[in-house]
């Protein structure tokens, strides 16, 4: 049998039910089977499937003298999902070596790869939670958009809010047992934010923005440089993967997708009487400031959280600290255990 035929049989097995098998072990044999699925001869199973092009990145590269606390966690494992006829977006799952009551999707920032939560990952599957990374289509190691070139780039703000919402369906599977939590990160977390007024379950425990975007003009940015090295703590872990790995270098931001982040940002101030959730669980919501940041910064991100239900503010020491911040509120929305 060939590599493609197991890879896909694999996969449909994963989506169907996974035969009884726990979530994370059959997460990990769907991740795995659509990296097999990259093989040499599988380019006619996708050119049938109509999924030329547009390909996620999956061979990452470990950087010479990274610290081990940046490096991918234990049984770390990368796939590719699509969302409808979007580029592939790109995903990382781990399971913590207890059973997890919860989930955690860390949606990764435009301004950085992936890569660079390996650390808030280890910190959350120490803490005995499972782990899922993604890269939405048009940023960071996912697919392009036809014609994009070398900038961060979507067709639309809708985009990166689907392939989220669909992967969250069907990919990860939380039920209100092992629930999930999803973070979010600068301009992502615009996307946890409007995640948290469209997932409506109680399967979904809860939604986390960090720093998140407050509106305004939005930097172009500049080609990668090896000297050019970004601000801030998750600047320099950047640096570190984009020098060995080049597929990872989107820094300019297009026009296109400047807009459509102020667009995302518009829609969700503009709530005002954001649908209650009939469902048992309320997932709450959490908006965390690094006390570096400005006031005015706050000011706007105390704003935003006054248009979703259940919100609430926070400050903490910055992105060393996320772990940390991101556990506490767990164990807060999570039910006591006998």
């Amino acid at each position: 049998m060939s590599q493609c035929v197991i890879a896909e049989a694999a996969n449909l097995d994963y989506i169907s039910g996974m035969g009884g098998r726990s979530l994370f072990r059959g997460a990990m044999m769907a991740a795995a089977a659509l990296v097999l699925l990259g093989a040499p001869g599988c380019s006619k199973l996708k050119e049938a499937a109509g999924l030329q092009g547009g390909q996620a990145f999956l061979d990452s590269r470990i950087p010479p003298g990274l610290s081990p606390q940046y490096f991918p966690p234990e049984g770390f494992v990368w796939g590719a999902y699509r969302a409808g006829n979007l580029p592939e977006a790109r995903y990382g799952v781990a399971s913590p070596p207890v059973n997890p009551r919860a989930q955690v999707l860390i949606l990764a920032d435009a301004d950085y790869p992936a890569e660079t939560y390996f650390e808030l990952a280890r910190q959350l599957l120490n803490a005995g939670y499972g782990v899922w990374l993604l890269d939405v289509p048009g940023q960071g190691g996912a697919g392009h958009y036809l014609l994009q070139g070398d900038a961060v780039f979507t067709r639309s703000f809708h985009d990166s809010q689907t392939t989220a919402a669909d992967f969250i369906r069907d990919i990860v599977h939380p039920t209100p047992d092992k629930p999930l939590f999803v973070l979010g990160t600068g301009y992502s977390a615009i996307n946890a934010l409007s995640l948290s007024t469209m997932l409506k379950s109680d399967a979904m425990a809860g939604f986390i923005a960090f720093d998140p975007y407050a509106g305004g003009e939005i930097d172009k940015g500049k080609a990668w440089h090896s000297e050019d090295v970004p601000a801030g703590y998750w600047g320099g872990i950047a640096q570190s993967w984009q020098m060995s790995n080049p597929d990872l270098r989107l820094r300019v931001k297009s026009e296109q997708w400047r807009a459509q982040v102020k667009k995302a940002y518009a829609e969700l101030k503009g709530l005002h009487l954001p649908v209650m959730s009939l469902k048992g669980r309320t997932a709450g919501v959490l908006v965390i400031e690094p006390k570096a940041e400005t006031t005015a910064t706050a000011n706007a991100a105390s704003a935003l959280c006054a248009h979703l239900p259940h919100c609430r503010m926070e400050a903490d020491d910055g992105p060393q600290a996320l772990g940390a911040s991101v556990g506490d509120f767990i164990k807060a929305e999570l039910p006591a255990t006998d």
